[in-house]
């Protein structure tokens, strides 16, 4: 047994039925790579290989059990019953396969939540791909992996090359030796979680200790003139506020890796900072297009607000594949016309409210609290607060937006290349758009869910990142011809004055 810390049980306590707290990847394959061609059986044959020889902390033939009376945090234990077949799934798209067919295939296996009373997780083998690709969507619980424990565990499930590596698997896919135990009791579960009920008071003080500590930090920040003000911008305008529903409508952009480092190196900001200000340029288009939406959203310093959770997993190879998150709360500058003004204006609110975070800590102040408050009391708490639609009114933020680094190079499943990898956040009531984005060869490649009664016409909003990335680069080489010209002017008065 091993028991959940951390942030983790926070997202099964936040599980409900129109908000499944899941995570996943929409991955297109090219079969023409793959030694003698692609067949669902040769995608089976590799996870039946690869699925034990996962590392320990990658739980995928391990379910949760809840400790009784919630005295302590739910268990992960390994499943007797686990059966692949139950978590793998062969389906086909109808003709003629293109986006608008997956999207749809996706968002029903988005609105639809995983059973933890088994593995939480589950992969979809998408034949009928048009050009004869084929799809997978590979789904998991949110309490498993953060967004750095997906490139992680992508990783360890694919290859490096067409003809795989050499089987490493536990036994024939007939007869595998693993053999676990049956599930613990109720007096087993109760037992194993004793030593933490008596050291819980402790946990407790430590929570206060961490609450205190992120107190006199924050009050220190604020009597600091030299730094900028604490900005948490609880309030934010009421864009996408609508409660979320079970319908679920997903999209996808890809963003040219080049064109967003070369913004990057050429005004000097991040990444981040360069994804966060496509998405406003396309946020600010879509909302002008369906302006039943705006109203005052576009007004002058009412921009919308950015949700975006920070990675604080430390380089450790004992950190564990769960969560180890913070976030950060970002303005997205989509009140002003310009697409630079917006870029400049968000890398300074981002390098702000990322030196906010360092220096208050908002990671491990909920990792103490999460430690600390019991599940019979976090729980109903979380619950409670979902039902009445507290994180909708307080709006912390309009939107989630999550970058993540994903590897450089080629991979490949069952021998097939991995042509695009799209991945996509949770949708939560008062957070009701989720774009995560993650790098893979030289593309970002954009998932986009949302619940589908609170964002109309997803698929153009998706248009409108890939466009507004053009949008960007020709307004930076606008300036930059502009400044040349004003320096040929300047330089041509200057040898005027000389001559004369």
């Amino acid at each position: 047994m091993q028991r959940m810390s951390g942030i983790d049980p926070m997202f099964v306590y936040s599980d409900t039925p129109l908000t499944p707290m899941e995570v996943a990847y929409i991955c297109v394959f090219d079969p023409a790579t793959a030694p003698g061609g692609y067949s669902f059986e040769a995608v089976r044959a590799m996870l039946v290989d690869r699925v034990p020889t996962l590392p320990e902390l990658l739980p995928l033939r391990r379910r949760l059990m809840a400790v009784p009376f919630g005295l302590d945090h739910p268990r992960w234990v390994d499943d007797p019953a686990f059966d692949l077949d139950n978590h793998l799934h062969r389906t086909a798209l109808p003709a003629p396969g293109g986006e608008v067919e997956l999207r749809a295939k996706v968002a029903e296996v988005m609105g639809r939540p995983l059973d933890l009373h088994q593995p939480p997780w589950e992969m979809h083998v998408v034949e009928g791909l048009a050009d004869g690709k084929v799809g997978l969507i590979a789904k998991i619980h949110h309490s498993v992996i953060d967004g750095v424990a997906g490139v992680q565990l992508m990783a360890h499930l694919l290859d490096f090359a067409p003809e795989g590596r050499p089987t490493e698997g536990d036994g024939p896919a007939d007869g595998p030796r693993w053999r676990p135990p049956s599930l613990p009791s109720s007096v087993q579960l109760v037992a194993h979680a004793i030593p933490n009920l008596v050291t819980s008071p402790l946990r407790a003080l430590g929570a206060l200790r961490e609450v205190g500590k992120t107190a006199v930090r924050m009050a220190q920040r604020a009597l600091d003139e030299e730094t900028p003000p604490l900005s948490i911008p609880l309030g934010a305008p009421p864009t996408f506020e609508t409660p979320v529903g079970a319908a679920r409508s997903v999209s996808f952009a890809e963003l040219g890796l080049r064109q967003v480092r070369d913004l990057k190196e050429r005004f000097g900001v991040t990444i981040n900072d360069v994804i966060l200000a496509v998405c406003s340029g396309a946020l600010r288009t879509h909302l002008a297009a369906h302006d039943h939406l705006a109203g005052s959203d576009q007004a002058p310093g009412n921009p919308l607000v950015a949700v975006v959770p920070i990675s604080v997993r430390s380089d450790s190879p004992d950190d564990d594949l769960g969560n180890r998150l913070s976030a950060m709360f970002v303005p997205l500058a989509n009140d002003l016309s310009e697409p630079l003004d917006r870029l400049h204006s968000i890398a300074q609110a981002s390098a702000t409210a990322k030196a906010q975070e360092r220096a208050i800590g908002y990671g491990p102040m909920a990792s103490a609290l999460s430690e600390a408050v019991p599940p019979a009391l976090a729980r109903p708490v979380i619950q409670l607060g979902i039902s009445l639609g507290a994180l909708r009114r307080a709006r912390a933020g309009n939107l989630m937006i999550s970058n993540v680094p994903g590897p450089d190079f080629a991979l490949y499943f069952a021998g097939m290349k991995m042509l695009a990898a799209y991945p996509l956040g949770p949708v939560v009531d008062g957070v009701a758009l989720n774009i995560t984005v993650q790098s893979y060869n030289d593309s970002l490649f954009v998932g986009l869910n949302a619940c589908a009664s609170a964002v109309p016409d997803l698929p153009a909003l998706a248009r409108s990142i890939a466009h507004e990335l053009g949008h960007m680069t020709a307004a930076a080489e606008n300036a930059y011809d502009r400044m040349g010209s004003i320096e040929r002017r300047a330089r041509t008065a200057r040898l005027a004055r000389l001559a004369s």
